[in-house]
């Protein structure tokens, strides 16, 4: 076992998601084949390659942290870039189906190559815009949640992900962990988001008047390895 995969075994152990030798041997091979096709195409940032664990898949795996997802849960992963958070996560809950969508062809492309080498028969990518693929019948009204990184405001990511949501409370349920356990019955958007967020949110808020916000704090047992401890999952419920 590697140093990177007794660090993350630690922090996933304390923080009590279970982890398997081969979830973790997967998170390896994943960080490889990232490694390997960011030689050619940007899907993450030259200067994170060599905290790829700490500032990608620790990231990733923090909504696991935070969110009691149900088994049989759809997940759509907007903007997913190099794969960041869809297949991580895919590789942790294998009995939750994703969707991971981007604009932007040649990434999709290395991710579809990353998600066959890896065997991870839960995700399915497509190259596309959120705006044209909400659409579709296929994708409209059909995911329990939309994730994301810090792709955008959060106005747009609630219009993006409206489309792509289950409409009333036809959503699996799930729940806020922290010292008040809230649960979720509304299909919503949630995001990791970093700064001052008090003129954005109002912003959203202003825009989409009937949501209801949760903002969460990203503190856990090992959070003190993160360089920006000040990021927030927001969640927004979107009926």
């Amino acid at each position: 076992m590697t140093q990177n995969e007794i660090w993350l075994r630690t922090i996933v152990q304390k923080n009590n998601i279970p982890i398997t030798d081969i979830q973790l041997s997967k998170l390896t091979d994943y960080c490889v084949l990232l490694g390997q096709w960011n030689k050619s195409i940007n899907l993450i940032s030259r200067k994170d390659e060599e905290n790829l664990w700490r500032n990608h898949i620790l990231i990733s795996l923090v909504f696991l942290f935070k969110i009691e997802f149900p088994g049989g849960a759809q997940i759509l992963d907007l903007g997913t870039g190099g794969g960041l958070p869809g297949i991580p996560l895919s590789i942790m809950r294998p009995d939750i189906e994703f969707l991971l969508i981007d604009s932007i062809q040649k990434k999709t492309t290395a991710v579809q190559d990353m998600i066959k080498a890896l065997g991870l028969p839960n995700v399915t990518v497509v190259c596309g815009r959120a705006e044209e693929l909400g659409r579709l019948a296929i994708y409209r009204h059909t995911f329990d949640a939309v994730i994301a990184r810090a792709v955008s405001s959060l106005s747009n990511l609630v219009a993006w992900a409206e489309p792509f949501l289950k409409t009333g409370e036809a959503s699996k349920k799930f729940i806020l962990t922290g010292p008040q356990r809230t649960t979720i019955s509304h299909p919503s958007l949630i995001s990791i988001k970093g700064g001052d967020l008090s003129a954005e949110i109002e912003r959203m808020r202003r825009r989409f008047p009937r949501v209801t916000l949760h903002s969460v704090d990203i503190t856990f047992n090992g959070s003190e390895v993160l360089e920006n401890s000040g990021k927030k999952i927001i969640l927004v419920e979107t009926n």
